[in-house]
């Protein structure tokens, strides 16, 4: 319904009993998709990471190397 896919689904031992790949066209959209799969009660927690694609990554790498952060504490 939000224009996305499911491409896998793999059950699992340890944290986790199974794990899924989604592909959504953006971050809202895949909310949206994980809150209706666990609104509907058949999980009992659900943990999303989102991916960044290279391009992303790269445009995050040059977007940080603007940023002047100086940790908590440390006088400028």
């Amino acid at each position: 319904g939000v224009g996305g896919k499911l491409h896998g689904f793999w059950y699992a031992l340890g944290e986790h009993d199974g794990y899924t790949l989604w592909e959504a066209p953006d971050n809202v959209s895949m909310a949206a998709t994980a809150i209706a799969i666990g609104a509907g009660g058949a999980l009992s927690s659900v943990q999303t990471t989102a991916l960044l694609t290279v391009e992303e990554t790269l445009a995050a790498m040059k977007k940080a190397s603007s940023i002047a952060y100086r940790p908590p504490g440390e006088k400028g």
